[in-house]
């Protein structure tokens, strides 16, 4: 039998559910419904959706007939986000045996969908705002996943045309519904200087999952870190993870340089720069887009990645 028990309801630090809407099983075509039970050897009986995520396809656990589970995602093979579907389904052959991931069981692309089934892993969602133990376990995971990325993307191609923000406000004065606090109209030349460059920085050939929100991890009884969602994945410094991880979720009152000192003390101090104005650019954008009408907590989330990178680069340049 599979292991059972995956994610638990998330929330944002204030206490508030923040669920993405998903569609039902029964939604997919029975085609396609079909062809995964004719793998599966079995009927499914029902999909638990499970919170976390922005995806507002099919998403959950799968109760089988006659006991079992799987965990089943699915988006119509014309949606942006069905490559993420494919890149994971890319990468799974390339993860080292040691990586603490749920094994990808199968994946289909056929009726207008792309489909990906995997074994249930067990663990709950870290905690909110982080603990030190449990981003200390999923650090230790990453180490456990490392290895060469050959074929992927790099992070600049991942962020290709994405990280225009400070450069476009110095030629244009304004980019989009983007208003500039005190300092960032200090330091704007500064900023976007590093932004035309920041590609050129920030190379590696790390395998990078490069979207570690904390509802892509799950913590074991144990204490160890289970790692989800590769759909991202791409090739950059191993220290680039470590970054956005400490950026995507609540860090309560834990202070980023410390945490990123004690893993990361060798990089390169301007890599990271480049690489932090390249995010707060991005967030500093994104952050006054609406988010889409499935999850329209993604606007709070990139608000608050903005609020975390800004104030770390503050930290970095000082005025």
């Amino acid at each position: 039998m599979l292991k059972s028990h995956l994610r638990t309801v998330a929330g944002d630090h204030r206490g508030g559910a923040l669920e993405t809407v998903r569609r039902a099983w029964h939604e997919l075509p029975p085609e396609l419904r079909a062809e995964v039970e004719r793998r599966l050897g079995a009927r499914v009986e029902g999909v638990r959706p499970t919170a976390g995520g922005f995806s507002w396809g099919v998403l959950g656990v799968a109760s089988l007939e006659g006991g079992g589970q799987v965990f089943v995602k699915a988006v119509p093979s014309d949606e942006p986000v069905a490559a993420d579907y494919r890149v994971e389904t890319a990468v799974a052959p390339l993860l080292p045996p040691s990586t603490p991931t749920p094994v990808l069981l199968f994946s289909v692309e056929a009726w207008g969908w792309v489909l990906l089934c995997f074994e249930v892993v067990p663990g709950r969602l870290p905690h909110q705002p982080w603990r030190v133990a449990e981003l200390d376990a999923i650090v230790a995971a990453m180490a456990r996943s490392a290895a060469p990325a050959g074929g992927l993307p790099s992070v600049a191609d991942r962020m290709a045309g994405r990280c225009v923000t400070w450069r476009a406000i110095r030629r244009d004065g304004a980019f989009g519904e983007v208003e500039l606090g005190p300092w960032e109209r200090a330091h704007l030349e500064r900023l976007a200087e590093v932004e035309s460059c920041w590609e050129s920085l920030v190379t590696g050939t790390s395998l990078l999952h490069f979207d570690p929100r904390f509802d892509n991890y799950l913590i074991d009884v144990d204490g160890s870190a289970w790692i989800l969602d590769w759909g991202r994945a791409c090739a950059g410094p191993a220290w680039v993870d470590q970054v956005c991880l400490l950026l995507q979720s609540d860090l309560g009152g834990l202070d980023p340089a410390e945490l990123f000192g004690r893993w990361a003390a060798g990089a390169e101090a301007e890599r990271v720069d480049a690489f932090l104005v390249a995010l707060a650019g991005y967030w500093t954008h994104t952050a006054t887009l609406a988010g889409p009408p499935h999850a329209p907590h993604l606007r709070w989330r990139r608000e608050s990645s903005r609020r975390s990178t800004m104030e770390w680069l503050r930290q970095r340049w000082g005025g």
